[in-house]
């Protein structure tokens, strides 16, 4: 039998799937407790069982047996996550809330990505000694926050207790900035491999243009007409009973695989689907079926348990102290500086309790392990990845585990309190 599975090409592939499979199993049947007793949250867990699982411990699960390249498979796995993870999102937020908060989203999607993009470039430039350009280049691929590990804070019992302009304004940002977060990518990744002049010039026409604003247009013009095909659905005398996860799920990869093709950036293109596409569906769907819950467990989870077996050990072992220290800085400096500078900007957002709670929760992710894939194949900086992933696993873990206790601290569980009574997702 060991010989058999030896010279079988997809052992692998069925290893991943019998641990992935088997992992959202027993999350599924015992939904919350990871989180709320154990005060660790479920990509946490995902990506310790990976390591686990991987050839660094067990042995279990190696990616150089994979019949493909391990970073591709991984990147495209990354794609697909994102997609999904950013569709949930949408269908988190209610209908018009875009519209609605227009201008604390720009503040957070402007300057506040903006500033995360220079403070995490500036520290790589100090502690890994990089070159401007590749500091750019890292700086963009960690801005982004991360949808999956931001569902940690943003869902379950325990969040309901949270605030819900909070809640709201964290899943809106997590979902928009990881498309967003290719105009910061894009820019020093095409003044690494251009001249300056054609790279500037790609960069303001293509990218720009339409890899940003033609996905923003056709995501919402494909939301729109979803939306619309649904409603007219429903009146029809042959209309059955419509899942909201399977409309959203097949949604979010025609855009993604659509836009892809005619490239634009499909992850943008699939989140302004689905908050086109929101104002079309009931609030009773969308908690009845939980749909950010279920899509993530089954298709958002798996990702970590691969990103846990890929993680580059011995690369990091040859990076030396600055990589850790350079991953403890980006955690402490990328964003809660600069959201408590915000209060005093703009104090009518928040109290400085909420500002600290938002500035620290910027996790880093999925969307960090796709930007820095796709940044060391296009650009053949093999440090990318390394340098990335180390970042992507101390934010796993460190806001994987600060999330329920400092929820519980911020809404008063736990301490003799009532706490902030629960308000609808």
């Amino acid at each position: 039998m060991d010989a058999l599975l030896d010279l079988d090409p997809l052992t692998e592939f069925n290893i991943a799937i019998a641990l992935s499979a088997g992992v959202v199993l027993v999350l599924g049947l015992f939904a919350g407790y990871v989180k709320n007793r154990l005060w660790m949250s479920e990509p946490t867990l995902c990506l310790l069982l990976g390591v686990l699982a991987g050839p660094a411990v067990l042995g279990l699960a190696d990616p150089a047996r994979l019949p493909v390249e391990p970073r591709d498979a991984l990147l495209e796995v990354a794609r697909m996550t994102l997609a999904i993870a950013v569709m949930g999102a949408a269908l988190r937020l209610p209908a018009g809330y875009v519209r609605r908060n227009l201008a604390p989203l720009l503040l957070v999607l402007g300057p506040g990505l903006l500033v995360m993009w220079l403070a995490s470039a500036g520290l790589a430039a100090v502690f890994l000694g990089a070159s401007p350009l590749v500091a750019l280049l890292l700086g963009a691929i960690l801005a982004p926050t991360d949808p999956v590990v931001a569902g940690s804070i943003t869902t379950g019992k325990i969040a309901e207790h949270l605030p819900a302009r909070i809640r709201r304004l964290l899943i809106a940002e997590s979902g928009a900035n990881d498309g967003l977060g290719l105009l910061f990518v894009m820019l020093p990744l095409l003044l690494l491999t251009e001249p300056p002049g054609a790279a500037v010039t790609e960069w303001l026409t293509r990218v720009l243009l339409w890899e940003i604003g033609g996905a923003v247009v056709i995501g919402a013009a494909a939301g729109w007409l979803a939306g619309r095909l649904l409603l007219w659905a429903y009146r029809q005398p042959f209309s059955d009973d419509h899942s909201l996860i399977t409309v959203g799920l097949a949604l979010s990869l025609t855009v993604l695989a659509l836009v892809r093709l005619m490239g634009g950036d499909g992850i943008l293109a699939v989140f302004a689907a689905g908050v086109t596409f929101a104002r079309y569906v009931s609030r009773r769907e969308t908690r009845h079926e939980h749909a950010q819950e279920a899509i993530g467990r089954f298709f958002d989870l798996p990702a970590f348990i691969l990103i846990g077996v890929a993680l580059p050990w011995g690369d990091w072992a040859a990076l030396g102290w600055a990589a850790p220290a350079f991953a403890a800085a980006v955690l402490a400096l990328r964003r809660l500086p600069w959201w408590m500078l915000g209060r005093v900007v703009a104090p009518e957002f928040g109290t400085r309790a909420e500002f600290a709670f938002m500035g620290w929760f910027g996790p880093i992710g999925v969307s960090s392990t796709y930007y820095a894939l796709l940044a060391a194949r296009e650009t053949g900086v093999a440090e990318l990845w390394p340098w990335t992933s180390l970042v992507v696993f101390a934010s796993v873990l460190v806001h994987g585990i600060t999330a329920t206790p400092l929820t519980r601290l911020v809404t008063g569980i736990g301490r003799g309190e009532p706490g902030l009574p629960r308000e609808p997702a």
